[in-house]
């Protein structure tokens, strides 16, 4: 097992991030067993995305699956900065396609058609809304906080013809709900020719010039807002009290999530302070993981997986888990 640790460890997983997703009956000494240690191998490969025969050759370096990688990173960050993360968030989601429908529903290219679609039965396309619609289409969405290398912020995954969605930010639901319909733009647009990801390290940089990152920032705001806007306002905000008033009043004359024309004002007037303190003014969750694994766990077909299997999506997502 410490050479194993130390292949994963080569490849840039630490060694205490490993034994995480052993299972929990797990004991390094099975490993002494060639039967054992090819057991190890396997959850390893399993979690982290790695082709099981480079593992087993114990030899540097470890080679992920050979899958179309597609990174989307800040100007300071390099993509081996962000590759184990990535590669784990990918077999995460790759876990999650296990308990979810062999049929997922195409996402609408046109964004206005979704959101027309999704406004027939609500009042706005909010975090919760956007889960459930997620859910009925087939795409499970799951939020992993621990990462083993630098954390993204949205990672979308292709296995054969469907799709699964990773967050990963600690952050509001107004800004996991921008993420979310981000990603599916990823989607929509079809980013993906093959198996592989989009990660995401950073969300809302359409001004690098990226066109993926373009065309799904432009799908995300249409998606929530129905248009293309930047809101400003005609009198002076001097308190989050009063700029959650103001978003209020127009979330439901246009019907749109109060929590993103609050973002949406923040970056527009660079007041990120401000918009921090008016969404405290919302109700409800303001943990907006919690509400993405509350509807991932609802998702799950729990029957789908092995014990084991629960028990690493549990590790992972920090979520609670029955069979």
């Amino acid at each position: 097992m410490d050479k194993l640790y130390a292949q994963l460890n080569g490849a840039g997983v630490p060694t205490g991030f490993a034994r995480k997703v052993l299972p929990v009956w797990w004991d390094d000494a099975v490993a002494r067993t060639p039967s054992g240690l090819q057991q190890a191998q396997m959850f390893f490969a399993r979690a982290f995305n790695i082709d099981l025969a480079s593992l087993s050759a114990g030899r540097a370096p470890l080679q992920f699956l050979g899958v179309e990688r597609k990174f989307k990173l800040s100007r300071n960050v390099a993509e081996k900065d962000v590759s184990v993360s990535a590669h784990f968030a990918s077999g995460m989601a790759k876990l999650a396609l296990h308990g979810a429908p062999m049929h997922q529903t195409e996402v609408f290219k046109d964004p206005a058609v979704l959101r027309k679609q999704i406004l027939q039965s609500n009042d706005c396309v909010s975090l919760p809304v956007l889960l459930t619609w997620c859910a009925k289409a087939g795409i499970p969405v799951l939020h992993i906080d621990k990462l083993p290398g630098k954390k993204m912020t949205g990672l979308v995954v292709r296995d054969g013809n469907r799709y699964a969605i990773v967050l990963s930010k600690k952050v509001t639901p107004a800004h996991l709900l921008f993420h979310l319909a981000h990603e599916i733009g990823h989607i929509a647009h079809g980013h993906l020719k093959g198996d592989g990801f989009v990660a995401d390290e950073s969300i809302g940089g359409a001004d690098r010039g990226d066109a993926d990152e373009k065309e799904a920032d432009a799908y995300a705001i249409r998606l929530l807002n129905g248009k293309d806007v930047r809101y400003g306002a005609s009198v002076p905000m001097r308190s989050g009290a009063a700029l959650y008033q103001a978003a209020l009043a127009k979330s439901r004359l246009e019907k749109i999530d109060v929590g993103h024309i609050i973002l949406n004002f923040g970056n527009a007037q660079n007041n990120h302070a401000l918009a921090a303190m008016a969404l405290k003014s919302i109700r409800g969750e303001a943990d907006g993981a919690k509400l993405v694994n509350q509807a991932f766990v609802k998702f799950l077909d729990m029957e789908s997986f092995s014990e084991d299997q629960l028990n690493l999506l549990q590790t992972a997502t920090g979520a609670a888990f029955s069979g």
